[in-house]
């Protein structure tokens, strides 16, 4: 008879408390970038700056709090699929509500 078993992907865990201090530290930069007045930093430097911090810290809350490093491929996959429509709904929205404002 042969032994059938099943091989165990063995990973260390994550350290949790260390992903939250970054995800603090990225947070306090934001705030930080938000109060920099516009006449040091212009706004065509500081919102793509502020989305790629933003970008960021969602990368590590998917990837570590939500377990999608370690788990099935297929979750990833079904989040990668779906987060191109996410931000065209998104866009959408405020490009239709932008025509209401005055």
């Amino acid at each position: 008879m042969e032994s059938s078993h099943t091989m165990a992907t063995t990973h260390k865990a994550p350290n949790y408390v260390a992903i939250f201090v970054w995800l603090i530290g990225i947070t306090a930069v934001e705030v930080a970038v938000g109060y920099i007045p516009h006449s040091i930093v212009p706004r065509e430097v500081a919102y793509p700056v502020l989305l790629a911090m933003a970008g960021t810290k969602g990368v590590l809350v998917a990837l570590y709090y939500m377990h999608l490093r370690y788990d099935s491929k297929w979750f990833l996959m079904m989040m990668l699929v779906s987060l191109p429509l996410g931000v065209l709904f998104v866009l959408a929205m405020v490009l239709g509500f932008a025509r209401l404002a005055p």
